[in-house]
């Protein structure tokens, strides 16, 4: 009797045990199910405020003060997602083997850590710029967006923490496994990862840069990869931009060739200017001589306040290709009344034409005008971008700055250390880093007067061999190829400018290069070919220059 009351009593315990268990897990999955409603409504809130936006909205049109209590409730619930589903998120990674969703469900944690970070950093943005917006004006001027990364800024630092843990998260994720819906999305933030990078990147010193602060002047320098030199190009013009909070105080462009005074003295230039092109003073518009872009500025500044004191805050220099790309995000452009607007398809093609000659004017005229047309352009851009009421594709732009600072067609030094620290960082103020591994840079300059780079094309074969007794032996083999027609016979001189000539011509020279190969330290130059200028027929086929160093470390 007693055994069977015993049996009984642990049936009603474990009915007992198994009921609680049943309900625990019951209000387990109620609580999910009732974070899962909340997601959704947070989901459909955002999703009816993104409709209500017209197609293409200007970021003066977005209510961030509507936007806030959404994106705010949106992390707090993705927030107690992750802290209620802790258990479960346990056993994801053993779920794979599901079919059809098994790579979402392994996936799971890592995309709710995304989820939550980016909502956590969206939001506290969003409260740090809500109460400036919309602007007064309605538009995002520089005054503007230089006020609002200035509040923005102390948050910088929390913000790229959140966007490194996103990053951190993504790179544990297998989008080739995801469901096609879910790899959309990590596709999407693929893709918008690098801008916000970027953004926040240079929100850390944007204040400065735009004289938030205090007012600041740069050296600006245009160069032309025709001609190419260390830092990217032979500086064709040269100009000083200053701003105040924002604000263009004063914007110069001038021929590079104006900026020297030869009543004041100059240093010696470096040799190979020296030799090769008979320089015998080291002038401004050969300032770029060096390929570490911080030691270019310096010279640079130098060389501009010789003849035009100033005290300048940095210099930005950039090339042909940082106008397309803007350009292209800012649309068409009006330089000239009588002339079709210029677009990113059209410029490089107007910028010849403009160097050419009117035919009415004298050479020295010509001279002194042929490069007003740089001049022209800035200003279109600036009106462009200040003072046109059309709509600016602004993530046209944020893409073009940064392919123009990723691929070093822009560059930025500042002469304040702890300002160029950011941007030394990101590699964008050019400057060439120690490294103790693998190291190979070429730097080509053109010592020939001449636009010769536009039609050639460069290929390069790098190989290394590991020796037995670990030391390397490298070679390298640059393969150059002249597009067009050649002329006939080489000259090594300074072309005289007259009313015939066209900026075709210039290209269609020889080819004088004076080419550096940087490597690692320690590494000896075991031999080198030579590059002879031969007939024009076997130089439009191109021309092998191999060189072999060791040891390698």
């Amino acid at each position: 009797m007693t055994d069977q009351k015993n049996a009984s009593s642990r049936r009603r315990r474990i009915l007992i045990v198994s009921g609680l268990i049943l309900l625990a897990l019951l209000a387990y999955l109620s609580l999910l199910a009732r974070d899962a409603l909340r997601l959704r409504d947070d989901v459909l809130a955002l999703q009816d405020f993104a409709a209500a936006l017209p197609d293409n909205p200007h970021p003066a049109q977005i209510d961030l003060k509507a936007l806030q209590p959404r994106l705010a409730s949106l992390h707090d619930n993705l927030t107690a997602l992750k802290s209620h589903a802790g258990p479960l998120l346990a056993l994801t990674p053993a779920l794979g083997w599901l079919p059809q969703i098994g790579g979402d469900v392994r996936a799971a944690p890592a995309l709710l850590d995304m989820a939550v970070e980016l909502t956590d950093a969206g939001s506290r943005a969003v409260n740090i710029v809500a109460p400036l917006w919309p602007p007064v004006d309605g538009r995002l001027s520089l005054p503007t967006i230089a006020q609002l990364l200035q509040v923005l800024q102390p948050a910088t630092a929390s913000l790229r923490g959140n966007l490194d843990r996103t990053q951190a998260a993504r790179q544990s994720i297998e989008a080739a496994a995801l469901s096609s819906r879910v790899r959309e999305l990590i596709d999407r933030y693929d893709a918008a990862y690098p801008l916000v990078a970027t953004g926040l990147n240079a929100a850390a010193i944007g204040p400065q840069l735009l004289g938030a602060d205090r007012s600041r002047t740069y050296l600006l320098l245009l160069q032309n990869e025709d001609e190419l030199r260390a830092t990217g190009g032979f500086i064709s013009a040269a100009g000083r931009l200053t701003l105040d909070a924002g604000r263009i105080v004063t914007l110069t462009m001038d021929d590079a060739y104006a900026a020297d005074d030869f009543s004041k003295p100059y240093p010696d230039p470096p040799a190979p200017l020296f030799e090769l092109m008979g320089a015998t003073l080291w002038v401004f518009r050969d300032a770029n001589w060096s390929p570490d872009f911080p030691t270019t500025a310096r010279k640079a500044i130098e060389l501009y306040t010789v003849a035009r004191p100033a005290s300048i805050d940095g210099v930005i220099a950039l090339n042909q290709n940082v106008i397309e790309e803007l350009v292209a995000g800012l649309g068409s452009l009006r330089v000239d009344p009588a002339q079709p607007p210029i677009t990113a398809s059209t410029l490089r093609a107007y910028l010849r034409r403009a160097w050419a000659p009117d035919g009415q004017s004298s050479v020295a005229e010509w001279y002194v005008q042929r490069k007003d047309f740089i001049a022209r352009v800035m200003q279109a851009m600036l009106d462009r971008l200040l003072n046109d009421p059309q709509p600016l594709d602004w993530r046209a732009l944020t893409e073009a700055l940064q392919a123009a600072l990723q691929q070093r067609d822009l560059l930025v030094w500042l002469v304040d250390p702890a300002l160029n620290a950011p941007l030394a960082a990101n590699g964008w103020d050019g400057s060439l880093a120690p490294t103790s591994g693998d190291y190979l840079m070429i730097v080509d300059s053109n010592v020939g007067f001449n636009k010769a780079n536009a039609a050639n094309r460069q290929s390069i074969e790098y190989t290394v061999t590991i020796e037995a007794d670990g030391n390397s032996t490298a070679q390298l083999t640059l393969t150059y190829t002249q597009t067009g027609q050649p002329i006939d016979q080489c000259r090594h001189e300074l072309i005289p400018y007259t009313l015939e000539l066209t900026y075709d011509e210039l290209v269609q020279q020889c080819y004088w290069n004076y080419r550096r190969v940087l490597a690692p330290m320690g590494s000896a130059l075991l031999e080198a070919s030579p590059h002879p200028t031969g007939r024009s027929e076997e130089r439009r086929v191109g021309k092998e220059c191999r060189s072999r160093w060791s040891p390698y470390h």
